[in-house]
């Protein structure tokens, strides 16, 4: 026969029971991979399909790499970001941090549904693009591409009059998709994400940017999270890398 719990027992074991109660959501909260906002969609999908396969959650969160980084100092959740790995070298908080290698990203000059097709890059000299947008070249890595390559082809001096500086390749889709420009520089992966809203969009050439190296970096404090080494391991699997090439990287 069970003995009743004295009203002493009752007094210490409830509190202790709610205290658990409200302290298990705490720790269940997924780990924070934070991203550059030209990779939503990829990170995205990655996420969705590591959790299928795993069983282990994660939240995604983006924006330009200085909005990137920044989260990554304020909040202990953050325990991965991936971007451009120039950036990421650059950054105290990752120095000595572990990376794995993603792909490797390239510029495209797309155009919007109204603008004629240029035959090259080099056609934006044309009167016919008289807004081009770009990302912010201090801190999103596809800006300091589309900025080198318009050093490096001569076209700084014509088109600086022309030129639309946002803050994020996004936000450069968003005003192509709306033909609020002419033209624009994103990213590839971006480009096949809105292909069927836009013109078109034709690589630019290589040899006139640094090349965009993209890399996943562990925030220091969280090599040993199981979550981050599962998802490190399944960057590496022939599912990612076939969802990492068709998103252009």
């Amino acid at each position: 026969m069970r003995t009743p719990l004295s009203a002493r027992w009752r007094a210490f074991l409830l509190p202790l029971l709610a205290a658990l109660s409200f302290a298990a959501p705490a720790r269940a909260e997924p780990p924070i991979v934070a991203a550059g906002a030209g990779y939503k969609r990829p990170v995205t999908e990655l996420a969705q399909a590591f959790e299928a396969r795993s069983g282990f959650k994660l939240e995604a969160s983006f924006g330009n790499m200085a909005q990137v980084l920044a989260l990554a100092g304020q909040s202990a959740r953050v325990a991965l970001v991936l971007g451009d790995q120039a950036f990421l070298d650059a950054a105290p908080l990752l120095k000595g941090a572990r990376r794995v290698p993603v792909g490797e990203g390239r510029l495209v000059l797309a155009w919007a549904k109204a603008a004629p097709a240029p035959a090259k890059a080099e056609a934006l000299a044309e009167p016919a693009y008289a807004r081009i947008a770009l990302p912010d070249p201090t801190h999103a890595v596809y800006g300091k591409a589309a900025t080198e390559f318009l050093q490096r082809s001569g076209l700084a001096e014509t088109l600086k009059p022309r030129l639309m500086t946002v803050a994020t390749v996004p936000q450069v889709s968003a005003y192509l998709v709306s033909g609020d420009v002419d033209a624009g520089f994103i990213n590839l992966t971006d480009a096949l994400g809105i292909r069927e809203r836009i013109g078109g969009w034709l690589a630019v050439d290589p040899a006139l940017y640094s090349p965009v190296h993209i890399v996943a970096a562990v925030v220091p404090g969280h090599e040993g999270d199981a979550e981050i080494k599962a998802f490190e391991a399944f960057l590496a699997t022939p599912e990612a890398q076939a969802l990492l090439r068709r998103h252009g990287l």
